[in-house]
């Protein structure tokens, strides 16, 4: 079986239009969408109704949540904050109904979905640091853990000795004894550096993991969020992928 696996439309309709062109021409696969579909971007209604369409799973983010009133909206920057609030406005009830619905966790076969971190997973802690990644890892029952929230993807590999580290790479295969946590980045707003999508394969026959990218129209998607009267900065920082 090959899963996509995505995070983080964060209602870009343009990447994720781009990703889905993609996912297209990949053969036998299953869509797994990690949350935040929608939040900082100005189509929120669309990329609902395309994800629901086109996503065979899909679990709870935290902006989900906080449009429909199940996250505190304290946690937010600013930015966030007003996207949440002018997201809220914009969807309508049935589509809330929809994110109050949706689980915070998925297990697989042999891995486990989640928006941010095992530990907790009602709370989206972030995973940044091995410390974190740790606390993940003492949770996780299967081989590898899916997670988005950072935007940013990585490749976390716990070893039979109990040793835990970052690996530099966008593929690898995966190995009998270790464990894996895979951040697969982000549709709708990279904060790598590189402004492309970002998203996961996971093939299980290959038993491999490769992170993909995708270009895609960011200026239509800036114009939007700038037409919507959005915080100019959730335009601006699309082009540099922060």
């Amino acid at each position: 079986m090959k899963y996509a696996i995505i995070a983080d439309i964060h209602a870009n309709l343009e990447a994720w239009l781009a990703v889905k062109n993609e996912l297209a021409k990949e053969t036998s696969q299953k869509i797994i969408c990690l949350g935040d579909i929608v939040g900082y971007g100005a189509n929120p209604k669309e990329c609902l109704r395309e994800a629901q369409e086109a996503c065979d799973y899909i679990i709870a983010g935290n902006h989900d949540w906080a449009v429909c009133g199940l996250f505190d909206l304290n946690y937010f920057n600013l930015y966030a904050r007003e996207a949440v609030k002018w997201t809220a406005k914009i969807i309508d009830e049935r589509h809330k109904a929809y994110l109050k619905r949706l689980p915070i966790t998925l297990d697989m076969d042999n891995f486990t979905c989640v928006h941010g971190s095992l530990y907790h997973p009602e709370e989206f802690n972030y995973i940044l640091s091995l410390d974190a990644a740790a606390m993940t890892f003492a949770n996780l029952k299967k081989d590898i853990c899916f997670i988005g929230h950072s935007h940013a993807p990585a490749i976390i590999i716990y070893d039979k000795n109990g040793d835990i580290d970052y690996i530099d790479s966008e593929a690898i295969e995966v190995t009998e004894g270790k464990k894996y946590i895979i951040n697969v980045g982000s549709i709708g707003q990279p904060r790598d550096g590189n402004p492309d999508s970002c998203y996961c394969v996971y093939d299980t026959n290959k038993k491999s993991i490769k992170i993909k990218r995708v270009p895609y129209e960011v200026h239509l998607a800036q114009k939007k969020i700038i037409d919507a009267g959005l915080p100019h900065f959730l335009a601006a920082r699309l082009a540099g992928g922060r």
